[in-house]
């Protein structure tokens, strides 16, 4: 039996269900995890297999690995900082993709405004605004001030709806995560800002206690926490085999469109057949449609739709209707026990061999093993 510490200083959501993947996949290799204190007192005379960790700043945890640096490390966060000086391997939801799917999200929204609301310009943003700027969209910003999350809840949504005000509007918010997607929300609310008319709100992780607990609904980007930790999991037993260290971060893509709510349920007048294709694909997109059906219906060309839609959104009509089609079928492994051949004939696919063949390839999983890792 293997005995593998888990390392986090901190707690969120997101975190709770990294932590639930590495459980699935410890208990289905007969692993012994151990524990840390509440107060995150490393153990002075811990022995054992491997340890899996976010890496922060802390000397402890730095005085700690330091002292383990002869068993595998695995951290579930990229390098950042100075580079720790001992070996470790790194595994990570994949933010350039993050970014890249909030910015053609937005796009198909129609003529609306983009926004980043972060901490900071990381890498995240970056794929966000240069998704945007290659579609000749600019990104608004709203970075949050040092320690403001220190400030009462009066002062952090004062200054919140002091920013929104300077938004050019209908405006779009792409939150760095659900909570702060949350905050937005309330404060938008409170600043008297109709959403998603005025405001619309993307957060990230779908934690569904956070993005359905309030009276408008978040939509958000699945990035896959579960299926992250299972990974890591994996990735540390291999290297405890004696496979040698990733050279590259290894990355978990994210669930290819958004779990859309009602926070950004709106439609921004735009140009008018891209405006009436997006739509004809959402209502559709479960049906036995074909890109020559969604060109029919917007009176054009499928290869004239094609370079339209590639023009004023980024995607193409096949593109989009796949995303939708992946995104419906995950909402039905998530929320139902359907059998695998009905969620492929109710999300448009027709049959399981395709809904597998595109899991594969957008997600590297498959639906049974998507399914697995979403069940709450």
């Amino acid at each position: 039996m293997k005995n593998v510490l888990p390392i986090f200083e901190f707690y969120i959501s997101s975190m709770y269900n990294l932590l639930h993947g590495v459980t699935d996949y410890a208990r289905e290799h007969d692993w012994h995890l151990g524990i840390i204190s509440t107060r995150f007192e490393l153990p002075r005379r811990w022995s054992g297999d491997g340890i899996l960790t976010h890496l922060t700043p802390s000397p402890q945890l730095m005085e700690f690995l330091h002292a383990h640096a002869d068993i595998p490390i695995v951290s579930f966060n990229l390098p950042w900082g100075p580079r720790c000086d001992f070996p470790y391997a790194a595994i990570s939801q994949d933010n350039d993709e993050i970014g890249r799917i909030a910015a053609r999200y937005f796009l198909t929204l129609g003529e609306i405004n983009c926004c980043w609301y972060g901490d900071g310009l990381n890498r995240r943003y970056a794929a966000f605004s240069a998704e945007l700027a290659r579609n000749n969209r600019p990104a608004q910003i709203i970075i949050l001030p040092e320690n403001i999350h220190l400030l009462p809840w009066d002062d952090l949504s004062d200054w919140l709806m002091t920013e929104l005000k300077k938004l050019p509007l209908p405006c779009a918010v792409f939150c760095e995560n659900d909570s702060w997607a949350r905050e937005l929300l309330e404060a938008a609310l409170m600043g008297g800002f109709r959403i998603p008319d005025d405001i619309a709100i993307l957060g990230v992780d779908n934690e569904t206690l956070i993005c359905n607990s309030t009276s408008i609904p978040i939509s958000s980007i699945d990035s896959r926490p579960r299926k992250i930790g299972y990974e890591g999991a994996a990735l540390l037993d291999r290297l405890m085999a004696g496979e040698p260290f990733p050279v590259e971060p290894v990355l978990v893509p994210p669930v290819p469109m958004p779990v859309v709510r009602k926070s950004t349920d709106i439609l921004a007048t735009g140009n008018p057949v891209v405006a009436k294709a997006v739509e004809f694909i959402r209502k559709k997109h479960t049906t036995d449609i074909s890109v020559a059906d969604i060109a029919r219906a917007v009176c054009s060309s499928g290869s004239g739709l094609r370079n339209l839609m590639n023009r004023k959104i980024g995607t193409s009509p096949r593109q989009l209707l796949q995303d939708m089609r992946i995104e419906t079928a995950c909402r039905l492994l998530r929320e139902t026990d359907l059998k695998i051949e009905s969620v492929a004939v109710q999300a448009g696919f027709g049959e399981a061999q395709r809904l597998h063949e595109l899991f594969k390839k957008a997600l590297k999983t498959t639906p049974q093993r998507f399914r697995m890792e979403s069940k709450k």
